[in-house]
């Protein structure tokens, strides 16, 4: 029998599978600090999606060696970093023991609580050459079952292979390969931190999309997301969303997005020029005005502003017939870098008519 989730909230367990055979030895440093820094973006997630997510997060480190559940289920909260304690690369890799273990662990231990679900990253530097548990037909099988019935969300982080064959052999959709060394284990988990920001931007808005409908109703509706979203993407496919450096003039259809404060001060900078050309009101801080739309920045922390990103994402979906272009907002007068502001953008990745500057894609694929 079920049991209802009284927190009414998506329950969100990240499971990371993470190879400590011989050959990650060179890379161990970054793949311990890769995954401690993972673990502050859930966190951030769980403080930006708290009305809607709870975060948990399960660590299975693996060679022949040893399979070892380093987290299990734990509150974001409570994870402790990482060390190389816990993490000593040796041996050989049995990548389908521990994917098959872990994964089937996980799936028990939630499959009766209404509104889990689960995003599972694989990240390994080799090919699987020690399992005696599983083989690849089950482990493929496995995965079909949790993406098709439970909604779950997988993706593979692979070096000295041919990613994409090893991940579609496994019926991952999601896959990125990285060069095999620090730097290049490095950028594997930032990417991985960015896809997760968009990710979990996603769960968000289906949570509250689909919060009437039955759970049964709700995981369908997240496996056929997950089939229709890729998270690890290129910067190629936004070249034609990229805000120009310099707007003077607009097309009929094009507004210009520019940060304000609350009182709708205009008086410098990118709000300055919205008055100047584009119709933007003194005394007005949010919303359309003219040929420009006001997102406030100057009463505080990104949290402040995450609430009027989210209330002009929603705008322009509403608007598919305008062509919105937003403006470093926050990275001027009011103090904030790209890092800052860019991931509260994480749900206007997949909004056809919102531009964002070049920067700001950088920072979310």
């Amino acid at each position: 029998m079920k049991t209802q989730d009284t927190t009414k909230k998506t329950q969100v367990y990240n499971l990371i599978i993470l190879d400590k055979s011989g050959s990650m030895g060179s890379i161990a440093n970054a793949a311990i600090s890769g995954f401690n820094e993972t673990v502050g973006g859930i966190r951030s997630a769980q403080e930006r999606f708290k009305d809607t997510q709870e975060h948990f997060v399960s660590l299975m480190i693996f060679c022949d060696c040893a399979k070892t559940m380093v987290y299990d289920m734990v509150p974001v909260a409570e994870v402790k970093e990482l060390t190389s304690k816990e993490y000593r690369p040796c041996c050989c890799t049995p990548l389908y023991d521990a994917m098959g273990i872990s994964i089937n662990a996980l799936y028990n231990a939630i499959k009766d609580k209404e509104d889990a679900t689960a995003v599972v990253t694989i990240i390994t530097d080799g090919l699987e050459n020690a399992s005696k548990e599983y083989n690849g037909k089950a482990i493929k099988a496995l995965v079909e079952r949790m993406k098709d019935e439970e909604g779950w969300n997988f993706a593979y982080i692979g070096t000295n292979q041919n990613v994409e064959a090893t991940s579609a052999s496994l019926s991952i959709d999601h896959h990125m390969s990285f060069v095999d060394d620090e730097e290049g284990m490095r950028e594997a988990w930032t990417r991985e931190r960015k896809s997760k920001t968009m990710l979990f931007s996603r769960l968000s808005e289906d949570f509250v999309a689909t919060s009437a409908m039955p759970s049964m109703m709700r995981k369908m509706h997240r496996s056929r997301s997950n089939r229709e979203n890729r998270n690890y993407r290129e910067m190629s496919e936004f070249r034609h969303r990229i805000t120009p450096d310099r707007i003077s003039s607009l097309g009929p259809n094009q507004i210009f997005v520019f940060g304000s404060n609350l009182q709708g001060m205009h008086g410098g900078g990118a709000a300055r020029i919205a008055v100047e050309k584009f119709g933007a009101i003194m005394g007005q801080g949010v919303g359309l005005q003219g040929q420009s739309y006001a997102i406030p920045t100057m009463q505080g922390g990104p949290n402040t502003i995450l609430p009027y990103v989210e209330e002009f994402i929603a705008f322009a979906k509403n608007h598919p017939e305008l062509t919105f272009l937003v403006t470093r907002i926050g990275c001027g007068i009011a103090g904030f870098t790209p890092a800052q502001i860019a991931p509260l953008f994480a749900g206007a990745v997949d909004v056809e008519n919102i531009h964002l500057p070049e920067d700001f894609w950088t920072e979310l694929v």
